[in-house]
């Protein structure tokens, strides 16, 4: 059984036909988006393919030609998004997303910047960026990480603190026995991180433990504190962070098909409106048939009792 929603009707609903309806169709369909992704593909592709000298001498013009079509492409997309809003652009800008797709292509036509080589360049690479909008899934990760951050700051903290005293320990432990390692607190502090990221521990731990042999219950607690129970702390928080990156997204799509809906039941009803005051102008403008010598009759017809007063 299907819930009808406030204001629904058993009418068949009909697509949107004014120029902002079509281009809202148009951003939300299918194969513009698959013909969106693949021009920052392939607007990657010829970036990097101007990075070769062979490629740059012969075909640098064919290359240059291809940058200038997507960006062509990349122009057209920000304008039909304007567009889509219809007599209210500005609202456009709401989004983060749209804003950085139109500082980019705004940038790329003014006069001061495309002189710049490097900032062309750093143009240029700023559009592949834009494949984070074209995929869902890329945007939810980078939205993710971004609200890991904050709070991944005491994990940090407690991971500083942590190696900060394993490293004065180390120190005052084996400073004299290795002295490689564990000279100032800045090498202790060396030796830790790379147990931390694994960076050649075998070798690490076998080497001390030739100087030490107390160095190895040194290294196997802080491997098994620092490099499993910190980063399992620090994945959970970001499989949080994820999940509720999820539901704001989940949120945000709900949000935004609503609008639209309303947007188009707004542009609609403008339409009804201006259809209306041209009709009345027109009516205005009306001039009834009259005789020479008579006032004009009046475009409505007399009522029976203003007959029966004429009588």
């Amino acid at each position: 059984m299907q819930v009808s929603s406030p204001g629904s009707s058993s009418k068949p609903r009909t697509a949107d036909t004014t120029v902002p309806g079509v281009c809202r169709a148009l951003l939300r369909s299918t194969r513009f988006q698959v013909l969106s992704m693949s021009v920052i593909v392939l607007n990657g592709a010829v970036l990097g393919a101007m990075t070769f000298e062979r490629a740059v001498r012969s075909a640098g013009d064919f290359l240059v030609w291809v940058d200038h079509v997507c960006l062509a492409f990349f122009t057209l997309e920000v304008a039909i998004g304007l567009v889509s809003y219809g007599r209210r652009p500005w609202r456009f800008f709401r989004q983060g997303w749209n804003v950085f797709d139109f500082a980019i292509v705004v940038a790329s036509f003014l006069p001061g910047l495309r002189e710049n080589v490097t900032i062309l360049r750093l143009l240029r690479l700023a559009r592949v960026v834009r494949i984070f909008r074209s995929m869902p899934s890329l945007r939810l990760i980078l939205v993710a990480a971004g609200k890991a951050l904050p709070k991944s700051a005491g994990v940090f903290a407690l991971t500083g603190v942590i190696m900060y005293l394993w490293a004065m320990i180390g120190w005052i432990a084996f400073g004299e026995s290795d002295g490689e390692r564990f000279e100032t607190v800045g090498t202790a502090l060396l030796t830790l991180f790379q147990l931390v990221a694994f960076d050649d521990m075998g070798n690490i731990m076998r080497e001390s433990m030739e100087e030490n042999l107390w160095t190895l219950p040194y290294y196997v607690v802080f491997v098994l504190f620092g490099a499993f129970i910190l980063v399992n702390i620090l994945i959970g928080v970001v499989l949080a962070s994820m999940e509720e990156a999820q539901r704001i997204d989940d949120e945000d799509g709900q949000v935004s098909a609503d609008t639209a809906v309303l947007l188009a039941r707004i542009d609609k009803l403008q339409s009804t409106v201006d259809e209306l005051v041209v009709r009345r102008e027109e009516a205005k403008e009306y001039t009834p048939f009259k005789y020479p010598g008579q006032e004009p009759r009046s475009a409505v017809p007399d009522s029976p009792s203003d007959r029966l007063n004429s009588a």
